[in-house]
């Protein structure tokens, strides 16, 4: 590999509420080539669990899916906003709680062949009900299942979300999960 490729050129050609494209045009080792690129200003995903030995899901309608998707809550940054903070807006708006404290977990780019947007992954425990703040656009419904009953619904297909797949696996040695799925290795 050779040098950090050139960037030459940016077109925006679409300009969203969410995301934004451009079309880029890079040189790398004397070639030139074009990259869409979409542009998002990341994402927080959290974890709650609770002292009862439950995690939250929430199941909503994911249209590019075309189904019906349980997910970690998770949501877009604001401007400027630190993904802690996103993290525990999030957790408020989509759950009604908020955390005694929050341990990020990991940080992981989405789709890096497109799509620049980073997820910043937190698990969040000692949990105080508050209430809980949908946008008029969400409609999510929780569901709380032990950490046991998580890692099972991965291998079973029920849960195909990627981020919530990664922040089950990293966060199951931290909340005591007694066994993964046959079909998963050791974490």
């Amino acid at each position: 590999m050779s040098d950090t490729p050139e960037f030459i050129d940016s077109k925006k050609i679409f300009e969203g509420r969410v995301f934004d494209v451009t079309v880029d045009t890079v040189r790398e080792d004397g070639q030139t080539y074009i990259r869409e690129v979409v542009h998002h200003p990341g994402s927080a995903v959290i974890l709650p669990a609770f002292d009862d030995g439950t995690i939250a899901l929430v199941r909503q309608y994911r249209h590019p899916a075309v189904k019906y998707l349980l997910e970690l809550p998770a949501g877009t940054l604001n401007d400027q906003e630190r993904p802690e903070d996103g993290a525990a807006r999030e957790l408020e708006e989509e759950l009604g709680v908020r955390a005694g404290r929050l341990e990020k977990l990991s940080e992981f780019f989405v789709s890096p062949g497109f799509c620049e947007e980073k997820m910043w992954l937190y698990l969040a425990t000692d949990l105080t009900e508050t209430t809980q703040r949908l946008e008029d656009d969400e409609f999510i419904e929780i569901v709380r299942v032990p950490i046991d009953r998580a890692l099972q619904m991965i291998s079973e297909g029920e849960i195909e979300d990627a981020k919530t797949i990664i922040g089950l696996l990293l966060a199951a040695p931290r909340l005591g999960a007694t066994e993964l799925s046959p079909d998963f290795p050791a974490v």
